[in-house]
């Protein structure tokens, strides 16, 4: 009988383990501005950025200048923050659930809470950007000039185009 549970003990603790480590490893994956831009110049036909922050962040702030472009589709709504209901409905217009897809917003935030949405509703390679377009990171001033796309130099445009601008 004592072997019986010290069996039983060790399998539950596998499992759980098990478990665990599979929860884990199913939420999206972090990666950097850097990496990111590594990534879509690496493989630019399936592996695409998608800018979550609102229309007026997109277009006064800047966005992500990519061959392949970076949509805006924004995940919240300003000035009201409400969520865009048809957020995943709207990716799912443009890209496949293979295609890789990394979120971005301003400093990583809401990028990770749409790549959560993304996983959720079947996309299988998703990515949120930590560092996002701003970085999350202020310098002792208070501003975002520590990390992220924009002071990591990478291309980036004011230029609005109407198949990227959320309508």
């Amino acid at each position: 009988m004592k072997k019986l549970n010290i069996g039983f003990l060790a399998l539950s603790l596998v499992l759980l383990i098990f478990s665990t480590s599979s929860l884990a490893a199913s939420g999206p994956k972090p990666i950097d501005s850097l990496k990111s831009y590594d990534i879509v110049k690496t493989s630019p036909s399936d592996t695409f950025i998608i800018d979550v922050r609102t229309r007026a962040e997109y277009q006064f702030v800047g966005h992500p200048d990519l061959p392949s472009g970076v949509p805006n589709i924004p995940l919240k709504f300003y000035p009201s923050w409400e969520i865009n209901k048809n957020f995943v409905k709207d990716v799912k217009a443009r890209y496949k659930k293979d295609d890789t897809i990394i979120t971005l917003c301003r400093s990583g935030v809401r990028a990770e809470v749409a790549a959560k949405l993304l996983l959720d509703a079947g996309f299988i390679k998703v990515f949120y950007m930590t560092d996002s377009f701003e970085g999350a990171k202020t310098d002792v001033d208070g501003h975002r000039t520590v990390e992220g796309w924009k002071v990591n130099g990478l291309p980036y445009t004011y230029e609005l185009k109407g198949d990227l601008v959320y309508k």
